[in-house]
């Protein structure tokens, strides 16, 4: 189906039937924030949504992510999918300041849309729930973030012809800059003493984070600019007046692509095993669900997603654009290197470095009059160009 500009407002008709649920689910979200994991009362309401408007819509869900879920819809059984995905957690303290709630918005609303224009599909249309796709403190029970990649082991996206879903941000994007990360966790185990009395007795597990903090500072001179390691340290130890015997540190490691982040690891690790070195303390490392891999954009998807955006009048602008030292990670990679997938970005605020992702002011701005105008846009955007694969 060749989407035309009378066929955008056709569009247009349609999701103004769905508009003020999607705007108060945009809101609810956002006034009930959920870490991953934990997004009972979202999944709730965006199922109950699901029930209200396409009560033919078939779910499932995934053994040990009780907050996962697929709904498809279809008019007759077909062999390959087009898999929208959503995401709904949010991040610890700042609430929704990625935009989550917009994301589920924008992708429930082109579900609702695509479901008045099956006959015209030659595809079946699943809306994919995605929870914890922020990375999460590392727990042993929650593995970290990851929520796509679980997903995928699980079987999720089998027979899915393409995967979608438009995230909000500073700018119009198509082709966004995800690069790979990996979440690691750190543990020294040293030796309890007397801080004052027998300090020499101990070994200093505090020490071993610090001097693993410092080496990784001094490496950050060697690094490439999209190359990125961060951390904090989550527990130090229990009273000035013990020699800590245990500390922990959280850690993020980021490069361009999956196979330099495998290189820029082995760095990483190197820092760490001399700072037990050093100290006398035993190392033990943590791992997560698995790396997030960077993303690739399918060339015919974005080249659909553009000609749409033209006739939505939204300047959409592709990755060359912009600086790409400036550049965050998604679980959502993973899914693009098995599937023809698009990960674009809508424009909610100016880019001028006053308000960014991961910012409590974000979080506001994705309750705008701005940011909900972005929700029929991005609805429409998504199923015109489903429509014109």
């Amino acid at each position: 189906m060749d989407v035309d500009k009378m066929d955008i407002n056709s569009l247009k008709s349609q999701f103004s039937k769905y508009k003020k649920d999607l705007f108060d689910l945009n809101k609810y979200m956002y006034e009930n924030p959920e870490l991953g994991y934990q997004e009972i009362k979202s999944v709730n309401k965006i199922t109950k949504l699901i029930k209200k408007h396409t009560a033919d819509a078939k779910f499932k869900k995934f053994t040990d992510i009780p907050t996962a879920f697929t709904a498809s819809i279809n008019n007759k059984p077909r062999k390959e999918n087009i898999s929208i995905c959503i995401e709904y957690d949010a991040l610890p303290n700042v609430g929704h300041a990625c935009g989550h709630n917009l994301i589920s918005s924008i992708g429930l609303g082109a579900f609702f849309i695509l479901s008045n224009y099956l006959n015209d599909l030659d595809y079946e249309i699943k809306l994919v729930g995605c929870p914890a796709e922020e990375i999460i403190p590392l727990t042993y029970e929650n593995g970290g973030g990851g929520g796509k990649i679980k997903l995928l082991d699980q079987g999720a996206f089998d027979n899915t012809a393409y995967s979608v879903m438009i995230h909000p941000a500073t700018r119009n994007e198509v082709d966004p800059l995800m690069i790979a990360v990996k979440q690691i966790d750190i543990e020294y185990f040293g030796k309890a003493a007397h801080a004052s009395g027998s300090a020499y007795v101990g070994k200093n597990a505090l020490d071993a984070q610090i001097l693993a903090y410092n080496n990784i500072s001094a490496l950050r001179q060697q690094l490439q600019s999209v190359e990125k390691v961060h951390g904090i340290i989550t527990h130090g130890g229990e009273s000035p007046n013990i020699i800590p015997d245990y500390t922990r540190s959280s850690w993020m490691i980021r490069a361009q692509k999956t196979k330099d982040l495998n290189r820029l690891e082995k760095k990483i690790i190197n820092c760490f095993k001399g700072a037990a070195e050093s100290t006398g303390c035993k190392l033990n490392i943590v791992e997560g669900n698995g790396t997030y891999e960077n993303l690739v954009t399918d060339k015919k998807l974005k080249s659909i997603f553009m000609e749409n955006s033209k006739k939505l009048s939204l300047d959409m602008k592709t990755n060359e654009s912009y600086d790409q030292s400036k550049n965050g990670s998604t679980d959502f990679g993973n899914i693009s290197k098995q599937v023809p997938s698009l990960h674009a970005f809508l424009q909610i605020v100016d880019d001028d470095g006053k308000i960014v992702n991961h910012q409590p002011e974000f979080a506001h701005a994705t309750v705008t009059k701005r940011a909900t105008d972005m929700i029929e846009t991005g609805s429409v955007l998504l199923a015109s160009t489903i429509l014109d694969l």
